[in-house]
């Protein structure tokens, strides 16, 4: 039953028998939350509607409306009261039970979730109500009786890069130990070029048990510059752990390596550690925790140049927080919070020392329809290093912000296209460290599940 029209029943219940004071008022409350749900604010709609629950709780039609915006407003515990009373009255209201089933599919209650959506299939659903049913218990024996399962993908890249060398746009820079101006070599400064890239990857997931399954991953990456060929990079990606958890509560732990190539020479390798912990705090809300150790070592540089002394340990925790903006996840935003510090191992120690830095990331996604949705999400970094630097005479402090806009465009089902521009600008009161980017790229992607 329509909201509009659920509402119009209570409406008339009302002119055909409730007092004329509590019959105002809940018509004041009904035409609020009604604007509310159209506005798609369910919390607050949730809100009006529960203050009306003492004097209304039994009625069909109300509490159906209750607990279709509880569910929608995250809060699926509360839905499964509200339908639990619709369903005592009227066992054969359809609709309820399918969304009773959803609710308990939210709280990761899948075994009643099941069995009520199979008392709904045997209801003779129309065909709409029927494809949704199918799709929960398809996905509930998945959660129940998980297999070895696969996903990767393979995809390209053309874009702009105003600065493939993350370099300063001067070439000129005041060095103070010589109190001079010095001329920069035309690879320490900022160079402009199109390119293309290709990656793909993929990972494998096998069940140990319940709530328990091995994950193995890998990932790599290769982009060509058309002319400034010396800074083309390649990466390589490897992961295996574990996912332990299911439903609101999932910790995620794995060993990785990295491998960095650049200009078709090994670079650097990162080798290390990582973890988190997922916990949904309702059907609206995501906490996160995660943490990462990881060892940066370095090779030589093209001209066969020991880079050794740039190796650190770095160390980093951080939290997070995802909020869907209504009920179908459509449209989500998204915070977390960072800090962490970079320990030189070398045989000499790099010229700034350690780093401890600090940092904030956010951002959000809207899908507008099945094919389109738009995303932003940005940055910023600080970065203070440890060692008063013997050329510039200072302690190195870098800050760095970044944002990126876009949008995602599904022409076809395991196919994106996606648009999307970058902006990087690093503040840093060492002028060879000083410098900002622009990408703007156009990727192809094809997923296989």
């Amino acid at each position: 039953m329509r909201i509009r029209h659920k509402i119009a029943v209570l409406l008339v219940a009302w002119a055909l028998g409730w007092g004329s004071a509590a019959g105002a008022a809940a018509e004041v409350g009904l035409s609020k939350a009604e604007a509310l749900i159209k506005a798609g604010n369910f919390s607050a709609a949730y809100d009006v509607l529960a203050a009306m629950a003492f004097a209304h709780a039994g009625e069909v039609d109300f509490d159906y409306l209750l607990g279709v915006t509880a569910l929608k407003a995250g809060k699926p515990d509360l839905a499964t009261l509200a339908f639990e009373r619709v369903l005592a009255v009227d066992p054969n209201f359809a609709g309820a039970r399918v969304d009773m089933g959803r609710a308990y599919f939210a709280l990761g209650d899948y075994s009643r979730a099941r069995a009520e959506l199979r008392i709904a299939a045997a209801q003779n659903p129309p065909p709409a109500a029927k494809k949704v049913i199918q799709d929960y218990l398809t996905a509930i024996e998945r959660r129940l009786n998980p297999t070895t399962t696969f996903a990767g993908y393979l995809e390209g890249t053309l874009g702009y890069d105003d600065n493939v060398n993350n370099s300063t746009n001067t070439n000129k820079i005041y060095v103070p130990l010589f109190g001079v101006n010095m001329t920069l070599s035309p690879t320490n400064v900022k160079s402009r070029d199109n390119y293309l890239s290709v990656g793909g990857g993929g990972e494998i997931t096998h069940p140990l048990r319940r709530g328990l399954s091995l994950f193995v991953g890998a990932d790599g990456k290769k982009r060509v510059n058309f002319f400034k060929d010396q800074f083309d990079t390649g990466t390589m990606d490897g992961r295996i752990g574990l996912n332990i958890g299911e439903g609101r509560n999932v910790v995620r732990v794995a060993a990785q390596k990295s491998l960095f190539y650049l200009d078709n020479q090994f670079n650097r390798e990162t080798t290390g550690f990582i973890g988190g912990w997922r916990h949904g705090l309702n059907a609206a809300n995501q906490l996160s925790v995660y943490g990462q150790y990881s060892m940066l070592r370095y090779g030589h540089d093209q001209n066969g140049a020991d880079l050794s002394d740039n190796d650190v340990n770095l160390n980093l925790g951080g939290i997070g927080w995802l909020h869907a903006l209504d009920g179908s996840g459509k449209a989500i935003v998204f915070v977390s919070a960072y800090a962490g510090v970079e320990k030189t191992t070398g045989p000499i120690d790099r010229p700034d020392g350690d780093q401890r830095f600090r940092g904030v990331r956010l951002g959000g996604q809207d899908a507008l329809n099945d094919r389109w949705a738009v995303f932003v999400f940005g940055g910023v970094k600080a970065g203070n290093y440890m060692r008063r630097n013997a050329v510039f005479l200072d302690w190195r402090h870098d800050d760095q912000y970044d944002v990126t806009v876009g949008a995602n465009w599904h022409p076809a089902r395991h196919w994106t296209l996606r648009p999307q521009v970058s902006v990087t600008r690093n503040d840093s009161n060492f002028a060879l460290n000083d410098y900002d980017r622009t990408d703007l790229s156009v990727t192809l992607r094809r997923d296989f599940k």
